[in-house]
């Protein structure tokens, strides 16, 4: 989807900008995906940063299984571990765990205004923006 056509007018201006100060909520939900595994000051800045754009932020916290089969190893703390972390530094988000065998899933059930990713954070960009048309994505 092309900032053009986007349904909120203001998020070319928003999305491009890294000013915290020029970056207002504009979106109701923003959704972020992770490992988080030992949650460290880049997750805390890729959150706040994400969560800059919406009035509720939903993190996906990925599983075990998931950590394994895209990285190559078992994460250190186990899912539950995880969220536990993230929901303590952030209480007011939603955290959950992705779903067992489709990514797509938790954006299908809740449809965030936005999705956060990370900078380095490999995803299938093309797939989401085929099957979700009307959300927005931004990487921090």
């Amino acid at each position: 989807m092309s900032f053009t056509t986007s349904p909120h007018p203001q998020a070319k201006k928003t999305i491009k900008t890294t000013d915290s100060a020029l970056c207002e909520k504009i979106f109701d939900n923003v959704m972020t995906f992770g490992t988080f595994d030992i949650f460290h000051p880049g997750h805390e800045f890729y959150l706040s940063q994400s969560q800059k754009f919406a009035y509720k932020m939903t993190v996906v916290i990925a599983r075990d299984h998931r950590v394994f089969h895209g990285k190559g190893k078992n994460p250190i703390h186990d899912e539950n571990t995880r969220r536990e972390s993230v929901q303590k530094a952030f209480p007011d988000a939603h955290i959950i765990l992705g779903h067992e065998s489709d990514i797509f899933a938790p954006i299908r059930e809740y449809y965030p205004d936005i999705l956060a990713f990370g900078y380095d954070q490999r995803v299938p960009e093309e797939k989401i923006r085929e099957l979700f048309p009307n959300i927005e994505i931004v990487r921090i």
